[in-house]
């Protein structure tokens, strides 16, 4: 199979970064992928000439010197100081920003392969079932904005109040938190810190919180290492969103996060298509995602709530799209 052509150009990249002295032709032609493609000599040069002009148009600081080769014409490098990124500083509003872009950059994916998977279905004439009651779950704005105003706090190293309303409750109680980490999981945003009139590490739903205000005070407990929080936070997760026992089928080749998560496979051929049945176990949420994000590729085979959650899923992409 042929290299791309920005597969071979970054490739380039990385040769002639990777390295102090100077390469000559030839060496390149043998070291970076994509250039073994070229038929001739003269192929290569002029696919090596264009490729050394777009990197220059685009600002790599190519370099032109004498090559270690005996008897070999100037060599190219790229050098470090010419190339790397100067340390960047981000005040505590941008790194805030910043931690809350990444969290929704990582939804946003996961809702465009739902929409993809929608397409496959259509393309392989399958026409999901219409089912009330089922959303595709967006990121309300408030909530990113609170999630915002965590991420600032936690950079900072400051302290929060806000109000929380607990789930069943109908009037809300201050809290005064001293924050560690915000973030989603399951389609959900978390905040994780130390909460100040309990005494105790806590974690909250961001759609529960409001009237969130930063204060002066600084910490008094010290953060705990990330490994700790995540699994602070994930303790809490499991207990609000269980976990799930389900089968689902997956094609052959196809559905690698899945497969990934499978406590067992056992080979089937279902619809007209060799694969495996999967044992799995996650929470509803996340699961009827995933199995979604596939297309015809994954069928929820069981239970019945996520064939249900699945196929809303889908349905529901389908009203957004149009």
């Amino acid at each position: 199979m042929s290299t791309s052509k920005s597969q071979r150009l970054v490739n380039l990249v990385i040769c002639l970064r990777s390295t102090n002295a100077f390469l000559s032709a030839d060496e390149i032609r043998r070291m970076v992928q994509g250039y073994d493609d070229c038929e001739s000599e003269n192929a290569f040069l002029r696919m090596f000439e264009r490729d050394k002009r777009e990197l220059r148009d685009v600002g790599v600081p190519l370099e032109q010197g004498a090559s270690l080769a005996p008897g070999s014409p100037a060599g190219y490098r790229i050098p470090a100081h010419g190339y790397e990124l100067p340390e960047i500083t981000l005040t505590p509003e941008q790194a805030g920003v910043l931690a809350v872009a990444a969290e929704v950059w990582r939804e946003g994916e996961r809702a465009a392969r739902a929409g993809g998977a929608l397409a496959k279905l259509t393309a392989a004439g399958i026409d999901p079932v219409h089912d009330a009651g089922a959303t595709v779950s967006v990121a309300d704005p408030a909530e990113l904005a609170t999630a915002a105003l965590v991420a600032e706090a936690v950079a900072e190293g400051t302290g929060l109040t806000f109000s929380h309303t607990p789930a069943g409750a109908s009037d809300p109680t201050t809290r005064r938190v001293e924050p560690w980490w915000t973030g989603s999981r399951h389609g959900h945003w978390y905040l994780v810190g130390h909460d100040l009139d309990r005494g105790e590490p806590r974690t909250f739903r961001l759609v529960r919180i409001s009237d969130v205000r930063a204060t002066r005070a600084t910490r008094t407990v010290p953060v705990p290492p990330t490994e700790q929080v995540l699994a602070l936070l994930d303790d809490a997760v499991s207990r609000l969103n269980p976990l799930l026992e389900a089968t689902v089928w997956v094609a052959d080749g196809r559905a690698a996060e899945l497969r990934a998560m499978a406590r067992s496979a056992t080979p089937a051929q279902r619809f007209g298509r060799s694969g495996a049945d999967l044992g799995l176990a996650a929470p509803l949420g996340e699961l009827s995602a995933l199995v979604a994000a596939q297309g015809p590729d994954a069928v929820a085979l069981e239970p019945a709530e996520l064939r249900v959650r699945v196929v809303s899923i889908l349905s529901a992409a389908e009203e957004a799209v149009r």
